[in-house]
């Protein structure tokens, strides 16, 4: 391994964010960008007459990765490489990490960092795929150690954003997720008016700033069968 490539990938790991480029064969429209953790769509005709996609852009950990190579693969898009683009060593930013922690009959997902609203995906994306990866249906989602502005306006279309994402993966085939969202409570207010939104959409979600408020109501929640 050449000098410049430790120095390009001395920080990455499984759990921080990074650039990748995925190359399939066949043809994905744009319209699946979403779905795809946000990473822009282009397709190119060979010159044998065969189309090949590739998907390129950031996403916030390995998981999610995982969580796009699932989705591909489950539209019978056959991949022809994986590839991890140069990491930028001057960005010294916190930039948002997700870490997931099996519990018994739930997943818990522990956002920290920072808040970047040029940073895809969202995390409903690894929520949703680690979820379906794992046969759960509920999750616990905690973003009080994440810094910055957070879904705190609903007419900012975030709101909706997330609620259609939910709806498409429910007509993918996606199995139905409760999820207890806690945050911190300067913000729980302007979260409300968006809870009401987003259930709109199917989504049964509760927002708190209290831990052991959001643990009761998942445990209160029937599973999903």
């Amino acid at each position: 391994m050449t000098s410049k490539e430790n120095k390009s990938y001395a920080r990455l790991s499984i759990d921080q964010p990074a650039p990748y480029r995925i190359r399939i064969q066949g043809e994905l429209e744009e319209h699946w960008s979403d779905r795809m953790g946000g990473m822009q769509i282009s397709s190119q005709t060979q010159g044998d007459g065969s189309i090949v996609t590739t998907l390129e852009g950031q996403l916030i950990d390995q998981a999610a990765l995982f969580g796009v190579l699932v989705a591909l693969y489950n539209l019978r898009l056959p991949l022809i490489s994986v590839e991890c683009l140069e990491t930028n060593q001057e960005d010294e930013s916190p930039l948002m990490k997700v870490r997931v922690e099996q519990r018994a009959d739930y997943l818990e997902f522990i956002i920290t960092g920072l808040q970047n609203d040029l940073q895809t995906p969202k995390p409903l994306e690894t929520v949703l795929n680690s979820c379906e990866l794992a046969g759960l249906s509920r999750a616990l989602v905690d973003y009080r150690g994440l810094t910055g502005l957070v879904w705190d306006d609903p007419e900012t279309g975030y709101a909706q954003g997330v609620g259609q994402l939910y709806r498409e993966y429910l007509g993918e085939g996606g199995t139905p997720v409760k999820i207890a969202l806690i945050g911190k409570e300067d913000v729980i207010e302007a979260w409300k008016l968006s809870e009401e939104i987003v259930r709109g959409y199917g989504l049964e979600l509760l927002v708190t700033g209290d831990y052991e408020e959001a643990i009761a109501w998942l445990s209160s929640v029937p599973e999903v069968p």
